[in-house]
């Protein structure tokens, strides 16, 4: 059984616009992972929406009991992330802009073990699914204000321009079982990073799915419908 093997090509063209076909098995399991055809993928190869949640640059699988928190920047609230809560992990979601020939997550890991190192913690370098990851602890404070470490599992997919960053926090972050639900979650993200000329590392602009928005739209039209009317204004 060969599990996370080493691929034959570690950097494939990025460019390669050919659907390339699926072959058998489960990737990481019976074989290696092929971004191309088990994902997470370019908009040019997933066009269809389906059942994804459309955030703009990513669209995201539903899930049933699935959580989504939009992570907003202060100052700008811009959207600069999706933590989406699987069950009892979070899975943390950002896309970047990428040079056209080369990936990034190289580059990216040790700028992370670095600032990880520097802030207490610690990351250990690994080989998953996806191929190189990181394993790291982060410092926090436990209830009675002790330091406590919490662990943390950093992904990298480079694909054609972009670059996807995921974290995951919870039992998936060191529990190899749990964490294939959250691999089966992550294969069927697609990336759309738009055709805009855009420096490498640029965030990759989110806006809340339409479903949301709706949602959100029909509470609050269903919460004024109950309020009663006093005929007064309500200071």
């Amino acid at each position: 059984m060969a599990l996370f093997g080493k691929r034959k090509n570690a950097q494939p063209d990025l460019l390669d616009p050919e659907p390339a076909p699926v072959p058998e098995g489960q990737p990481g399991v019976d074989r290696d992972w092929e971004r191309p055809v088990d994902g997470p993928f370019d908009i040019g190869e997933r066009p269809e929406l389906g059942q994804r949640l459309d955030l703009g640059a990513l669209r995201l699988p539903s899930r049933s009991g699935m959580e989504l928190r939009l992570d907003v920047e202060q100052g700008t609230s811009r959207i600069v992330g999706v933590t989406c809560g699987l069950g009892l992990d979070k899975v943390q979601l950002q896309a970047f802009a990428a040079p056209r020939s080369a990936g990034i997550w190289t580059e990216i890991r040790r700028a992370l073990v670095e600032g990880i190192v520097q802030s207490g913690g610690s990351a250990d370098p690994a080989d998953g699914l996806f191929g190189p990851e990181l394993r790291t602890r982060m410092p926090g404070r436990a209830a009675d204000g002790r330091v406590a470490y919490q662990p943390a599992r950093f992904l990298g997919v480079d694909g054609p321009r972009w670059f996807l960053r995921v974290v995951v926090n919870g039992p998936a972050a060191t529990d190899e079982e749990a964490l294939r639900t959250v691999h089966e979650f992550i294969r069927e993200v697609v990336v759309d990073r738009g055709d805009e000329p855009r420096p490498p590392r640029e965030l990759l602009e989110l806006r809340p799915p339409q479903q949301v928005l709706d949602a959100a739209a029909r509470r609050a039209a269903e919460s004024a419908a109950s309020t009663p009317d006093t005929g007064t204004e309500q200071p």
